[in-house]
């Protein structure tokens, strides 16, 4: 059988070259992006923005809880089996549907597409160091909108670290996770970004980082710059089922 990414060289997606590499009798990953059916994880969230531009209301942060599951089966228009991926906010009483997103895992990769951007969250065999392109199904005008700035950079190589390390987060201690370190650009001026998340076996992601600002040159404020931009943590309090 052609490796799939050879399969998606030839359709022009642009993944990681074509190798052929024997996998059989190794653990490639998969349980660190489990899609079985009613499976969940809860987060709370905390998300801070600031525009200095705009002076002392251009600042904020918000707090709630975001829980993410999957929830059915459906056909793509690639003709796969994908994940119904239902997020909801909880709110009093209960929960509320904030976004549907989708999840597929194709041999070597697994997909995530999120407000219409797929993103290559994985790359299997899951190994130290490994790299590759995560934004290799997506386009620079569609991480534009995405995360909401204009000259964000395009390229993220995702890498791999403390593969299969024991992780700490909420009180609970997960024995095999997977870092998945995705970009880390910090710029005195200029854009700023950071995001790495954090995936338990049998468990899906459990942590995630995103900081993404915009400095530039400014007389009217005392250290000289204007920030623009926004940051936010996802840290996992329960999952199941």
């Amino acid at each position: 059988m052609r490796p799939l990414s050879c399969l998606f060289f030839a359709l022009g997606l642009s993944l990681s070259s074509c190798y052929d590499e024997d996998l059989s009798g190794i653990d490639l990953g998969y349980n660190y992006y489990p899609l079985e059916l009613g499976t969940y994880v809860i987060y709370e969230v905390d998300s801070v923005w600031r525009d200095d531009i705009i002076g002392p209301i251009g600042a904020g942060q918000l707090s709630y809880v975001l829980r993410d599951r999957n929830e059915s089966i459906f056909v793509d228009e690639e003709g796969r089996d994908a994940i119904r991926v239902e997020r909801q906010r909880q709110v009093a009483g209960g929960w509320v549907m904030k976004d549907v997103w989708s999840r597929v895992t194709v041999m070597e990769f697994a997909e995530q597409n999120e407000e219409n951007v797929i993103f290559i969250k994985h790359n299997f065999p899951i190994r130290e160091g490994k790299v590759w392109d995560g934004h290799a199904r997506a386009t620079p005008l569609s991480i534009q909108q995405f995360y909401k700035v204009e000259n964000i950079p395009f390229d993220w190589d995702y890498t791999y670290t403390d593969v299969d390390m024991p992780y700490s987060i909420n009180g609970m201690t997960f024995d095999s996770t997977v870092t998945v370190q995705q970009i880390d650009r910090p710029a005195a001026f200029g854009i700023s970004i950071f995001s790495q998340e954090v995936y338990a076996k049998h468990v899906g992601m459990i942590y995630k980082k995103l900081m993404v600002y915009n400095v530039q040159q400014s007389a009217g404020n005392p250290d000289g710059r204007d920030t623009i931009g926004y940051e936010f943590e996802m840290r996992a309090i329960d999952f199941g089922p």
